[in-house]
This record gives C-alpha cells, sequence and structure tokens, in this order.
C-alpha cells in the first residue's frame, strides 16, 4: 500500500479527471463494386436529437472517423453527389472503436428526388466477446416490471442468468456476478437488492451486458458486466417525463426526470420513489414481514467546450425494508429491518489532443452503509451491525489510433476503507455461530486498503475480414489481505462476408477480488473458529482461466442467430453462506471451480412491416466445486480434498423468451416475457422443481399533443403465480421463494 499512498497525490495533481465513456467510429465509404467514394458528407446525428453530433468528409479513400463519441442509438448518414443517400442506424456500445462499411449506390437517371435507403448492424463484425447493448430507446418499449431494476434486467436480458439464493444474481458459474461499469468507472460493491437499491435502468444511455471475451480494461468481478452509460441532458433537448406505476403487493412508484441544454452546459435529473410488499425473496410461499421502500436520485452535468468535456455524475439511494419471516418467527412476533444508504460522485474530464488521440480520466467516490435494527421479540436468534464503506478512486485512460491499431492505455487507483461491527445472539443455537458455546458473539472491526490497475490493449486488423483483440492488465488489491496478478488477454474475430458470419474466440485471465461486503467478518470466524479444523483463514481472491468461442450469424435484416460456448477453471472460487435467519451473508472461498456452458441467443430487432420484434436465448450449464474451504466462513462442516459439490445456485437449463407485437394505432402494443429454469440443487442432493413464469404486458397511447402525450400500461408478472422454491443454501439455511403474482398498470407523461 506504501506504493499506492505515494502514487494517489501525484496521480491527482496530473490526470485532474474524466471517465465520459466515450467511444469512436471510423469507416469508409464504397460502391458494390469496393470503389471508395472520395469526399462523401457524413454526419451523426443521436436518436433523440434532430441536430448532428458530429459532420466530417470522406477523404480520398473513402474514410471517415468520429472520435470521442458518447455511447447511444445513433444514424449514420452519408452523402454525395451521383449517388443516393443513406441512413446507417446502430447502437454504439461504451470505449468501443466501431468500423463501419457503407455502400452508396450511384443515381441511373437524372432526378430531383433524393431516395434515401437504410442499413442496420445486424451483426457485429469485429466484436471478440459475447455481449449485449441495449439503447435507452429499446429499454422504453420493453414491459415496465423487466427494467424495473438491474436484477430484473439482467434476470430478463443476460444469457444464462438465473436466480440465486438470497437474491443473487448467478451468471456462468459466478455468483458475486453483476459488476458495474458507470460511465467507465467500476465500484466493488454488489448491486444485488439487499446491499443497494441500485441503479435505475430509466437513466441508461446505454447498457452492455457483457458475458465473455473481456478485453484488458476490465477488471475485478466476472460473470457478467453492466457497462452503463448515463443519459445526457443534451440529447433530451428540453424534454421529461412523468410516471406512476401501481401493483399489487404494495408495489408503487412514482418517478420523474428532466433534460436540457444551455449553451455549452448540458443537465439531467432523475428522482425515482417506490414500496413493495415483497423486497426480498421470503423464506416462505406467503411474504411475511417483507415491506420496504426507497429512494434514489440523479443528476448529470456536462459541459463541452472545443476538445475539451467535463461531466459531473451524482447518484444518491436509501432503502428501509423488513427482514423476511418464517411462519414461526411470524407468530412469535420477529421484526428486524435494515437501512442502507449509498452515494456516489464522479467528476470527469476529457481532452482531444487530435482526431485520432483522446484523453479520459476521471476522479471518483462512492460511501454505503448498512444498518441492521434488531428484532424486538425475546426469542428468536438477535443480529444488530453496521457496515459502512468508503471508496475514492481515480482513473485515467488514454486512445490513441495509429495505422488501423486503436492502442488503450489506463490505470486505475482506489482507496478503499471497511468499516463492521456485529453483535449476534443465537439464543441457545450456538453450532450456527461455530464461535462460542453460547451461541453469542460480538465482532468489530476496520480495515484501509485499496487496489492499482495497469492496462494497455491493442484492437487491430493484421488482415482483412480479420479483427483481433490483445492486451494484459495488472492488478494489485490489499485489503484483508494482499493479492497480485498479471493478466493476458486475447480475443479473435473473423467475418466471413459472403454468408454474413463471424467466428469469435477468446481467452482472459480473470483476477477478482474478494467482495468488500461482511469480509472482515468472513475472515475474523475464518481465524477464530471454536472447531481448530475450520479455521481456513481470510477470504482470498478468485483467479480464473476463461476460455469462450462462438458465431454469430445474420439469418435476415435485422434477424441474427449467435451460439457462444465456454469454459473456465479457478482457484478460491466464491460463493456467499448466510448466517441462520440474519440475511448476513458472508463470502467463502472453495479451493477449485469448474464451470462450463453455452448460449444460444435469436434476437428479432423491430420488423417494421410485421410490427414483431422478439429475443430467445437459452443456455446449458454445469458448474462444480472442490474442496477444500479455503477462506471465509465455513458454515457446515469442511470439505475434504477434492471433494466435489455442486453450489446451490447451478441450475442445469436455463431459458428466457420475449415477444412484442407493436400497432400504428395510437402506438399500441402487447408483449410478453417469459422465464424458465430446471431448478437449482440443495447440497448435492435433489434437485429443486422446473419452474416456468410468464409475463404479460399491453399499453397504448391515450392523449398526443405536439412533443406532449400520456401512455398507459398494463401489466400482469408471473401470471400463473407459480410460486416455486428459487434454492436452498444449506439444511440450516431456509429455502427462498419466488415472487408472487402481481397485476398492475402505469400512466406515462411525457413533455
Amino acid at each position: 500500500m506504501r506504493t499506492i499512498r505515494w502514487i494517489f497525490p501525484a496521480f491527482f495533481i496530473l490526470a485532474a479527471s474524466f471517465c465520459a465513456a466515450q467511444s469512436s467510429v471510423e469507416g469508409v465509404v464504397k460502391t458494390a463494386a469496393g470503389e471508395p467514394v472520395a469526399a462523401a458528407h457524413v454526419s451523426l446525428t443521436h436518436a433523440a436529437a434532430s441536430v448532428p453530433a458530429q459532420k466530417t468528409t470522406a477523404d480520398a479513400n473513402g474514410r471517415f472517423h468520429f472520435a470521442a463519441v458518447n455511447a447511444g442509438q445513433y444514424v449514420v448518414k452519408t452523402e454525395a453527389l451521383g449517388y443516393f443517400t443513406r441512413d446507417y442506424q446502430m447502437v454504439l456500445p461504451p470505449r468501443e472503436t466501431v468500423s463501419l462499411t457503407i455502400e452508396l449506390a450511384p443515381k441511373t437517371k437524372v432526378t430531383e428526388n433524393v431516395e434515401v435507403t437504410a442499413q442496420y448492424q445486424t451483426i457485429d463484425p469485429s466484436r471478440t466477446g459475447s455481449s449485449q447493448t441495449f439503447s435507452h430507446e429499446q429499454l422504453e418499449r420493453l414491459m415496465d416490471p423487466m427494467v424495473e431494476n438491474t436484477s430484473n434486467l439482467v434476470a430478463n436480458l443476460m444469457p444464462g442468468a438465473s436466480q440465486s439464493h438470497d437474491n443473487f444474481i448467478n451468471v456462468r458459474g459466478n455468483e458475486f456476478s453483476l459488476h458495474e461499469f458507470i460511465n467507465g468507472v467500476s465500484f466493488l460493491d454488489n448491486t444485488q437488492p439487499q446491499f443497494s437499491p441500485g441503479a435505475s435502468p430509466q437513466i441508461f444511455e446505454t447498457v452492455d451486458l457483457m458475458t465473455g471475451g473481456f478485453t484488458a480494461e476490465y477488471g475485478n468481478r466476472f460473470g457478467g458486466v453492466l457497462d452503463i452509460t448515463t443519459r445526457s441532458g443534451r440529447d433530451m433537448q428540453d424534454h421529461g417525463s412523468l410516471n406512476f406505476r401501481g401493483a399489487t403487493q404494495d408495489n408503487y412508484d412514482l418517478n420523474a426526470e428532466y433534460g436540457g441544454a444551455k449553451g455549452k452546459l448540458g443537465y439531467y435529473a432523475f428522482a425515482d420513489g417506490f414500496s413493495s410488499g415483497r423486497f426480498l425473496d421470503p423464506p416462505n410461499a406467503i411474504e411475511l414481514h417483507d415491506f420496504g421502500s426507497a429512494l434514489r436520485g440523479t443528476t448529470q452535468l456536462d459541459w463541452v467546450s472545443g476538445k475539451n468535456n467535463f461531466k459531473l455524475l451524482l447518484m444518491g439511494s436509501g432503502a428501509n425494508f423488513q427482514q423476511p419471516n418464517l411462519p414461526e418467527d411470524q407468530d412469535v412476533g420477529r421484526d428486524p429491518s435494515r437501512h442502507l444508504r449509498q452515494q456516489t460522485a464522479i467528476l470527469a474530464w476529457g481532452h482531444s489532443f487530435s482526431p485520432d488521440t483522446v484523453l479520459s480520466s476521471s476522479i471518483y467516490q462512492r460511501v454505503g452503509s448498512d444498518r441492521i435494527l434488531p428484532t424486538s421479540d425475546p426469542i428468536t436468534p438477535l443480529s444488530i451491525g453496521s457496515r459502512s464503506t468508503l471508496t475514492v478512486g481515480a482513473k485515467s485512460d488514454v486512445v490513441h489510433l495509429w495505422h488501423g491499431h486503436v492502442f488503450k492505455a489506463g490505470v486505475d487507483l482506489t482507496r478503499l476503507r471497511e468499516l463492521e461491527s456485529f453483535f449476534i445472539d443465537g439464543r441457545g443455537d450456538a453450532e450456527i455461530f461455530n464461535l462460542d458455546a453460547s451461541g453469542a458473539f460480538s465482532f468489530r472491526g476496520g480495515v484501509k486498503g485499496g487496489q492499482a490497475g495497469l492496462y494497455l490493449q491493442d484492437h487491430f486488423s493484421p488482415f482483412k475480414n480479420l479483427t483481433v483483440d490483445a492486451g494484459a492488465r495488472y492488478d494489485y488489491f490489499d485489503l484483508v489481505d494482499t493479492h497480485v496478478q498479471l493478466s493476458p488477454r486475447v480475443g479473435l474475430a473473423y467475418h466471413i462476408t459472403r454468408t454474413k458470419s463471424v467466428v469469435h474466440a477468446s481467452y482472459n485471465r480473470l483476477f477478482s477480488p474478494p467482495p468488500i461486503e461482511y469480509s472482515l467478518l468472513a475472515s475474523f470466524i475464518g481465524n477464530n473458529a471454536a472447531d481448530p479444523g475450520q479455521r481456513v483463514g481470510n477470504v482470498r481472491a478468485y483467479t480464473q482461466n476463461y476460455f469462450e468461442v462462438g458465431i454469430q450469424q445474420e439469418l435476415h435484416p435485422q434477424v441474427a442467430l449467435e451460439v457462444d460456448a465456454y469454459t473456465h477453471t479457478g482457484h478460491n472460487s466464491f460463493e456467499n453462506h448466510e448466517i441462520s435467519i440474519s440475511r448476513l451473508f458472508l463470502p467463502i472461498n472453495f479451493n477449485t471451480a469448474r464451470s462450463s456452458g453455452a448460449d444460444v441467443i435469436l434476437n428479432v430487432r423491430s420488423l417494421e412491416r410485421l410490427g414483431i420484434s422478439a429475443r430467445v436465448q437459452y443456455t446449458l450449464a454445469r458448474t462444480f466445486f472442490y474442496g477444500p474451504v479455503t477462506g471465509g466462513f465455513t458454515g457446515d462442516e469442511p470439505l475434504a480434498p477434492g471433494q466435489r459439490i455442486q453450489p446451490a445456485f447451478d441450475q442445469t437449463h436455463t431459458g428466457t423468451a420475449n415477444l412484442f407485437y407493436r400497432n400504428g394505432w395510437r402506438g399500441s402494443w402487447i408483449g410478453t416475457a417469459l422465464r424458465y429454469g430446471s431448478g437449482t440443487i440443495v447440497e448435492n442432493g435433489p434437485r429443486l422443481d422446473q419452474h416456468l413464469t410468464a409475463d404479460l404486458g399491453a399499453g397504448f397511447n391515450m392523449w398526443k399533443a405536439e412533443s406532449r402525450r400520456l401512455d398507459m400500461e398494463l401489466d400482469a408478472t408471473n401470471l400463473t403465480d407459480n410460486r416455486y422454491r428459487i434454492s436452498k443454501e444449506s439444511e440450516e439455511i431456509p429455502i427462498q421463494f419466488a415472487p408472487s403474482r402481481t397485476l398492475g398498470g402505469s400512466l406515462k407523461f411525457y413533455f
């Protein structure tokens, strides 16, 4: 940590800060015969704006380039004398360079009319990993329950994502999986509801759901990465919305947003308040003592002047909720609750030295707290505790384009402080704590540490139709323990133009620091267990070797099929273990993990003539953990070396499907979302029952006048009221049940 302390002040002085998740677009304009079209006029316009964000002119070889572009949904318009105009529609992912080939058709006869033809990016010929990028406009077209929070978004749209015990999400054999990048900045805090209300998908300009083929700039947790770009008021042109949603189970949500620009300053604000009678997955088919309410808000200011741009993002959230009961606990009046708070700030600066060189830097901060309020009854287990985390960091990277290469180098430095304080009394049940014969213990601790990451990567094409991503990163993490790793990463993509196919493969060496939530408590138990055989030491970092291969196939313009297969092995794999019914989830390490699977994705973008859009996903996967337990809270009897178990989140078959039909009459639509799971396992025993749930939604425009309109939506979630058993971690931990049916609707006023 001495090195980090020395670097930090210098870094703040030298790289006063930004990371606005900016991308670039390059391309070539040519004819169908392959001849370049020189001096073509190319413009880039955001889907929500009427004025182009950037304009340029193609050079003598037909090439053009847009640097420092914010992620989002865009139209690339190309015009040239003697050719018909062409519009190219695309969703630009964050911090990527997208290469386009735009073909112009020559005018065959003299005419004053300008024919505009449209072209879509059905498959990405340069993508070396598996990811799905969604724009704000695409998210707006989904049913409200699908985008209520990041967990719902991932469960419906990320291939293979399945519910795990205790409200966690499992992605590709990793339970601590949803790792968020917000405007290029990452935090180690979990995004599941029990740790924070999370960011609302309504503030996303784009979100890239990544499952494999991670380039060197992505560090820390893996399984799934949510690469998020937040909305800018510049694209909203002094418009906003006011939304109210109500449903059974005490589900209410009121939110509003507004954005615009005044001169060089763009501004955006979002506020949301919601409640639910089913805040967490309950240990009973009927929700008992499970009400929660939360507030969250976002403000973003961005300023652009010449070659410089600045962005300030402020986010805050708080939640008060009850901890759900078993029927016997409800009978004796068990009433514990939790208070969660979180504030985030990211200050950003970007500078374009030239069209080929862009500097992006940022300083960021996050404060989070979790306060556990004890039960007032004198019988059931008692938990009192608090946890607070402080994150302060700085990040900077530079992108340089040189002779077809896109070089990117960056550094990310973070200081962490974790404070934890707990008193737990089993009231006669000593076994669940494994520390004291009385069944009670107290713990208070704090630690300061941090992490440093350095990376270098290159995106290039060594010959026609082949794209290579190659890089490496160095990670140093020091909190409870010190962990260091050098991680090479390489990805390949080959575009078969004749069949409109892209074959890709990647290898990643991954490094995941321990979860910061309850790492102190887990390590304390791992060093002080009453049974010497269960003193396995501190929670450790998870290291993996990750392989992926896949193919994208364009079946029809706007229709694509993708198949991805993966396998990864690792040491000190993570799982979380709950202490009794306290809802304290402590990390635990297993010596080795092996996971493999395959995803099949059929994506039908909006077919305008039919009014249909659809997305179907299926995943086959298996995950195994091998003993012994190597760190943290052992919980049950320790595993023998080499002993194999299947973790509680393992599910062999997972599938999702959503289908929407839209009609021109008042913008009416109807849609459905299906989720299937073959059942998770119970302590290496029988699997829980398979399950299928269906959501149904419909909506239409009630009133419209110029830029103002009022929309209505009606929704039914879990239509058949299938309250299936999600998972059961172990014998001493209660099972968790899926949500019951809700019926509701919303009114959305756009102005």
